[in-house]
């Protein structure tokens, strides 16, 4: 309201000539019409998208681990049919400040998490040039080829992203600050983005949960594509700490019995991911390798995938074969107990097959059906049970081959 305004310029309206009165009160239109203007416009200046994914998974392993708990998916898919694992739904707000600048906040509630919502994105963008842009505030690190997206089911073709290759570093996000450029060479588009930040990663791979704490995070990614072919690739370094001293009561061990710091104190880490995809439409052919390496004795991991697909109208269904492995676990050995069975909790060895049928319901709703079998868990290096609930709080399951089965809605809004 521009009443007081008006009330404090009364004295001077009313000593100016009537041309001047008339002019002083067209400027005092304007500058009302103008705030009136950006009190009503919002809806120009505001977008709102969303996603939801409702999901039913269980597995078909029904032996129990050593304390009598069902033994546990990466995901905590039990034998028994979950609705809530996969299921989560999001909400982007996108705000227009300027033409050049702009706001971005999204909210992600877990069915794991009973729903509690959190600020998964919360930054500022803006552009320096038509083909640069620097955003700063919370966002999803860029690891690998489909974590911008990774919670938005309807954009790939699987229930979940394979886990032998995505969960060698847990989905999170980072505070900091990134920069994208958007180029070209001849007919190869590029897309460069380079970024640096830290972020506190759990872990709950042991009975008390522990917290890595990421710094000094860096990387640099670049995605291209050509025709029918994009490709990425991906390098990052950060240094982590790791506080394993508190665990010494809940593993049973006292801290007497370690022979050494177990700690990791600003370990050098790397975390690299390469990818390929070949989409004309009607056929999908991926692959993607990803590795993490924490110097000390923390285990190395990578993972992969291979997957095809092909479209029939609404009908895609697609095969995906997935493995993982870790070495360098018998270095925890020289480290003391915690360490040992630290490290031993983060080995993995797995294959899988994924056979799958995706249907599209219509634009922006498809539904997903899915089983996917495991096996070659262990060697006569490494023994556990893949990705399912580490070796030493269950017994083996390999003989089982187990299989998880899965059926999602998803959406996109």
């Amino acid at each position: 309201m521009l009443v007081p305004a008006v009330l404090l310029l009364a004295p001077v309206v009313q000593a100016q000539s009537p041309a001047s009165l008339e002019d002083m009160e067209r400027r005092l239109e304007q500058l009302e019409m103008q705030q009136y203007e950006k009190q009503n416009n919002w809806s120009d200046r505001l977008s709102l998208n969303g996603f939801m994914t409702y999901g039913v998974t269980r597995h078909d392993v029904h032996v129990r681990a050593n304390n009598g708990e069902p033994i546990d998916y990466i995901d905590r898919t039990t034998d028994e049919i979950s609705h809530r694992e996969l299921s989560r739904a999001g909400i982007q707000f996108n705000a227009t400040i300027s033409d050049e600048t702009s706001a971005t906040v999204q909210v992600l509630a877990r069915g794991r998490d009973d729903y509690d919502a959190q600020v998964q994105w919360a930054y500022l963008s803006h552009d320096l040039s038509p083909s640069v842009t620097v955003r700063a505030g919370r966002m999803v690190l860029p690891f690998f080829m489909h974590t911008q997206y990774n919670n938005v089911g309807y954009t790939y073709h699987w229930a979940t992203l394979p886990g032998e290759a995505y969960d060698v570093v847990p989905f999170d996000t980072m505070e900091g600050v990134d920069l994208s450029w958007n180029l070209n060479t001849g007919p190869v588009s590029h897309r460069l983005n380079v970024y640096g930040g830290a972020t506190d990663v759990p872990s709950f791979s042991l009975p008390a949960p522990v917290v890595y704490e990421v710094s000094e995070l860096t990387g640099i990614n670049l995605t291209s594509q050509w025709r029918d072919w994009t490709s990425w690739l991906s390098y990052s370094h950060a240094e982590v700490t790791l506080d394993l001293t508190d665990l010494a009561g809940p593993t049973g061990l006292p801290v007497a019995a370690l022979e050494a710091p177990v700690s990791l104190d600003e370990a050098q880490t790397y975390i690299s991911s390469v990818g390929l995809q070949y989409d004309n439409g009607a056929m999908v052919l991926m692959a993607e390798r990803t590795q993490l390496g924490i110097e000390g004795w923390f285990p190395t991991k990578w993972g992969g995938y291979v997957s095809a697909g092909y479209r029939f109208g609404p009908w895609m269904p697609h095969v995906t074969w997935g493995a993982a492995n870790a070495h360098g676990v018998s270095e925890a050995q020289s480290e003391g107990p915690v360490a040992a069975n630290f490290s031993a909790a983060n080995q993995v060895r797995s294959k899988s097959w994924t056979l799958g049928l995706r249907y599209e319901l219509e634009v922006g709703v498809a539904v997903k059906l899915e089983a996917q079998r495991f096996y070659d868990m262990s060697n006569d290096k490494i023994m556990t049970n893949g990705l399912f609930t580490p070796q030493g709080s269950a017994p083996s399951i390999e003989e089982e081959e187990p299989t998880v089965f899965r059926l999602t809605v998803d959406a996109a809004f």
